[in-house]
């Protein structure tokens, strides 16, 4: 089944119109997806060209682009997590700290992350 989209100028135009409207934010494997529920059922928001779901890497950028289309109120889905989470979640923290190599640039990091998870 094809997932209906919506376009960030439609969600404006919803928006401004004051039509009833929902929007979630979820996590997904590679960031944070926008769903908008209306009348036309959930439609994913789509980037800026139009080209494919819009994925944001943080929160942040979520806000700042709903805010900027006219949305002012939005639910976040949080991410679910399973047992042991916390402690393996410190342990890799203390692992990075501990790792002697030279760091490694934000743009950088993202880059091979996003290779790895399409490599999958």
């Amino acid at each position: 089944m094809k997932t209906q989209t919506i376009e960030p100028a439609a969600l404006a135009k919803l928006a401004s119109a004051k039509d009833e409207f929902s929007v979630l934010v979820e996590p997904d494997d590679l960031g944070w997806v926008v769903y908008v529920r209306g009348e036309q059922g959930d439609r994913i928001l789509l980037d800026l060209e139009s080209k494919a779901a819009a994925v944001f890497d943080a929160l942040e950028e979520v806000e700042q682009r709903l805010h900027a289309l006219g949305v002012e109120h939005f639910e976040v889905k949080e991410m679910e997590k399973e047992e042991g989470y916390d402690e393996w979640l410190l342990a890799e923290i203390q692992d990075a700290l501990d790792d002697p190599s030279p760091p490694v640039p934000h743009e950088e990091a993202m880059r091979r992350i996003r290779a790895a998870i399409k490599a999958k």
